[in-house]
């Protein structure tokens, strides 16, 4: 533990966490704001895009994800995104006392297990014993990973106009393209001395993560929050891209852990207290619906 602390993954930790809790409340504004606007398609880009950004309230959602960003190249800098991954779910506790606040509901048993299991997960992970993240030399894994990702989006979207859930998986396809190449980006701005060429050598990842962080954060987000309860399809988005960043890591920066237990132990206290809260958030937004 005291190898952790001065390591600075602790640090990494931390900041994972806190980009969790951004991560989690800033859909809660944006879906409010999506609520009172028109429908949301992918197509008519600049139409909406003008709409999105004249509604405050998403606005103020978007600037938090934006700010999520920030802490989140940090924390993967720190940490890696094996390790920094399996928390992004743990904001959905925010969501709960949110709406708990919010509704004048009872956090139940169910609920409290839940958040328990969250907090145990970074604890798990963090005895885990994950390698740092080593620069790759040979883009197939990248090329073939990227790739798969994006025919799976591919046949989706298509799909996605009648079964709307759809858009949970491809926003976290989305999400799990831009992480990949935002630890591109950190390995390949901080792997120089120089700052100046790691920048030049970090521009494509740089612009590849922009995109694929706005057609994320922008497009799939809204249309996916706009025809899906929130809390259900924030669970999903965060389980499949979790999932989807873990073997990323794995494959393409080959990095593993020392303690493969502790780390499946927190992984599995990770998804079941998703699937915990999810459900606790599908009844309190069923009961809300119900009563207005």
């Amino acid at each position: 533990m005291l190898q952790l602390l001065m390591t600075g993954v602790l640090l990494g930790l931390l900041l994972a966490i806190l980009t969790s809790l951004l991560w989690n409340i800033a859909p809660v504004l944006q879906k409010e704001a999506l609520e009172e606007m028109e429908e949301i398609e992918a197509s008519g880009a600049t139409k909406h895009t003008r709409r999105l950004f004249a509604n405050k309230r998403w606005v103020a959602g978007f600037g938090m994800s934006i700010l999520g960003g920030l802490t989140y190249l940090l924390a993967t800098q720190m940490a890696g995104i094996v390790i920094v991954q399996p928390l992004m779910n743990i904001g959905l506790i925010a969501l709960v006392i949110l709406s708990s606040k919010r509704l004048g509901e009872k956090i139940d048993t169910q609920t409290i297990i839940g958040i328990i299991l969250l907090i145990l997960t970074p604890i798990f992970i963090a005895f885990g014993g994950v390698s740092e993240p080593v620069m790759f030399t040979d883009y197939f894994t990248l090329i073939l990973f990227s790739g798969i990702l994006l025919l799976g989006i591919g046949i989706m979207i298509p799909v996605a106009n009648r079964t709307t859930i759809l858009w949970a998986p491809i926003t976290s396809f989305l999400q799990a393209l831009a992480s990949i190449y935002t630890q591109w980006f950190t390995l390949a701005l901080f792997g120089q001395n120089d700052l100046i060429q790691g920048f030049i050598n970090a521009l494509i990842p740089l612009i590849l993560l922009g995109v694929f962080t706005f057609a994320a954060g922008v497009y799939a987000v809204s249309i996916g929050l706009q025809k899906n309860p929130a809390a259900r399809f924030n669970g999903i988005v965060g389980t499949v891209s979790m999932f989807a960043v873990i073997f990323g890591g794995i494959f393409i920066y080959t990095q593993n852990m020392t303690n493969p237990l502790f780390y499946g132990i927190g992984l599995m206290c990770g998804v079941i207290g998703v699937i915990l809260l999810s459900r606790y958030q599908e009844l309190v937004e069923e009961n809300d619906s119900e009563s207005n």
